[in-house]
Formats: C-alpha cells, structure tokens, sequence
C-alpha cells in the first residue's frame, strides 16, 4: 500500500478510459511493445516518455522499459499526478452545467460582464475541489500559481476561446521508419494535457510541468511538443489539426534550482520551431536503431547519473548487470 497522499477527483483516470480507435489503429496498439526486438511479431511502441528516456540515458531506456525494472515512485511523481489530476478535472468540469445553475464558465463570464472580477474568480476557483486530507508535497503553491495564470487568461480573453477544447487527449499513430533500407514499423502514442483553440481555426497544443524551468528546457519542450504533432498528423486526429501553436507552462519553476516560474507559447513555422520536426525523427530513429542492434550504451554524467534508480547496475559505475549479458 502506498505511503503517499493521492489525490484524483476524476471519475475514472484517463489512462483508463475507453478510447474510440480505428480498427487499424486499435490493432496495431494491442501489438505494439515497449521490448519489441527483431524476429518478434508486432511493433514497437514509442511514448513521449520512453523516447525523452533514451536520449536521456540509451542504458536505463534498456533497464526500464526492454527489462522492465520497477522504478521508485517519490514525493516529485506524486506531486506531479496530484497537480496534473486537479488540472484535468477543473477543464473537465468548468464548462459544465452546476446544480442547474449554469455553468461556472457562463457565471463567471456574466460576473466580469458586470464587473464583479472578485466574484467572478471565487467561481472558477471553486471548480477545483480540495483533498481529503492537505496535500503534502507543495501541490496547493503550484495549483494556485498555475490558476492564477488562467485567471490572467480569463481577463483577457473575456473567456472567449479559454476553455481547453481537449484535455488528455489520446494520440495513436503508426509510422515507418527507416533503418539500413528497411523499413520498421513503429507505434507512436501519448496523452496531450491540453488543447486550446488559436481562434483562427487551428490549434494550440500545452504541456504541464511541475518541476523546475531553465532556458535549456526549451529545446526539450520543443521535442516534446513536436511529439504531439506528429501523432496526431499521422493519426489523422483531424479534429485538433492543424496545429498553430504549442505552449508549456512551468507553475512550480523554480524548484530544486530552476530560475523563475514560466509559460511560453510558440508559433510553427518559425526559425525556433522549424529544427524540430527533423530532430525529433532523427531520435525516433535513433531508439529504433538500438532495438534493432541491441545497443544500449550508458551515457555517464554525475549530476545526470545521481537521480537514476539503477545506478548500482550499470556498467558505467562499475555495476554488473552489463557483464553478465556478455
């Protein structure tokens, strides 16, 4: 049993809920596999998480999601699920019709008509609920600072075109990629923490953290982001296309170091963006390659190497596990 405080106001979690896929799609995700080798049936499935894995470290990639060793679920996690679990429920359920009193979206936005902003904020507010318990892990600072930021929005956009038009959205796609001349079929498939209409016909994606914000994150969110763009491209998910716009917001910035708390939205097709389609598919390519040679070399880096779960295993810090495969 976990010694932690979980809190998730959601009726049911939306890694769990029923999902409306093509028979193609719905068959080639049953199929896919995180520990897909050569000879094997099926493909291999990538995720935002296991490709940002690899490039972090090729050898715990291996560890974690070939071998499937357990990590260490820690207080970071569950702080984040707890924010992120708020977060879904609040989109969830502003523009939702309250004890027949309309929705706190439409109240608010009557609120601010007449120029009652205080009252107006408390509605929205009361949308999130509060746990059973206090929460323990600084959830409550960064739920605040990241509604804060969408009371800010609220103001200016008078609600219009606030409301995410999708939250946690399930993204699938299959695609081929090329690896000496042949090509190997991969799954691709993830969870979009919100999508926002540009108010032009095309969409803007956003991504939730809840750790720390240096400028070196950008590149990453970038990455991350292009990610997302490509499933549902090649997902045909028309109803979230074309996409505009991506955007992360950073509400707990700075912890453990980091420089500020920050929200940044980029437009594609700039000289910021356009790097980003080419490098995610050059590291796509990259895990494919060592699923197909078995090469999952550890990339050693001491402040890198001291959050690793596995570190007592790897060849790089004189563990063993490298030997015995030999």
């Amino acid at each position: 049993m976990s010694e932690f405080m979980k809190f998730d106001p959601n009726p049911i979690p939306f890694f769990k809920r029923v999902e409306d896929l093509t028979p193609e799609l719905l068959a080639s995700y049953e199929e896919s596999s995180y520990t897909w080798q050569p000879g094997d049936e099926g493909c291999l499935r990538i995720t935002k998480s296991s490709l940002g894995a690899h490039n972090f470290c090729p050898y715990q990639y291996k560890l974690n999601n070939i071998y499937q060793l357990p990590t260490v679920e820690n207080e970071a996690m569950v702080k984040g699920s707890n924010v992120h679990a708020i977060v879904e429920y609040f989109w969830a359920n502003v523009d939702e019709e309250y004890q027949n009193h309309g929705t706190p979206l439409e109240t608010a936005k009557a609120l601010l008509k007449e120029g009652n902003e205080r009252q107006a904020r408390k509605i929205l507010h009361a949308v999130m609920p509060e746990p059973p318990e206090p929460y323990r892990y600084g959830e409550k600072v960064v739920i605040e600072k990241w509604f804060d930021w969408q009371w800010e929005r609220f103001l200016v956009t008078k609600g219009v075109d606030w409301v995410a038009v999708g939250n946690e959205v399930s993204v699938h796609a299959r695609i081929n990629v090329n690896i000496h001349g042949e090509d190997i079929p991969v799954h691709l498939r993830g969870f979009i923490d919100t999508i926002f209409s540009d108010g032009e016909g095309g969409f803007i994606l956003m991504e939730l953290k809840t750790g720390k914000w240096n400028l070196r994150k950008a590149k990453n969110m970038r990455e991350e982001m292009q990610f997302y763009r490509l499933a549902l491209e090649e997902g045909q998910q028309a109803e979230y296309l074309p996409v505009s716009h991506w955007a992360w917001e950073f509400p707990n910035g700075t912890a453990n170091g980091g420089i500020k708390s920050e929200w940044e939205i980029e437009k594609l097709g700039t000289r910021k963006t356009s790097y980003a389609p080419r490098s995610v598919m050059n590291n796509i390519r990259k895990l494919v390659l060592g699923h197909v040679t078995g090469i999952f070399e550890p990339e050693p880096f001491d402040k890198k190497c001291e959050w690793c779960d596995y570190l007592e295993l790897c060849p790089a810090w004189g563990g063993t596990m490298g030997e015995e495969e030999e």
